[in-house]
């Protein structure tokens, strides 16, 4: 069985590890951003119902990945509760 610091240790490395992928979905948010501002740009005054769809679907991508990445935020929250309660 795994010690005391031995468990904070690796919750703490869980907590940075998920860090990182917050990082992560962050840059890939700030890319979707840039695709859904430039395929809006781009299909202004269109309505051919292939670009909306598009659109939608980048929406939907982006709203997913803010689901992500309030799931992990919150996470690391409990993580670290667990990690000063132990």
């Amino acid at each position: 069985m795994a010690s005391v610091e031995e468990v904070k240790v690796n919750v703490a490395a869980s907590v940075d590890g998920t860090q990182r992928a917050v990082a992560g979905i962050q840059q890939v948010t700030d890319q979707l951003d840039d695709a859904l501002a430039l395929l809006r740009m781009t299909a202004f005054g269109s309505f051919h119902p292939s670009v909306a769809a598009s659109i939608a679907q980048l929406e939907q991508a982006r709203t997913r990945l803010d689901e992500a990445q309030a799931l992990a935020r919150a996470a690391m929250d409990s993580a670290d509760a667990y990690r000063r309660s132990v």
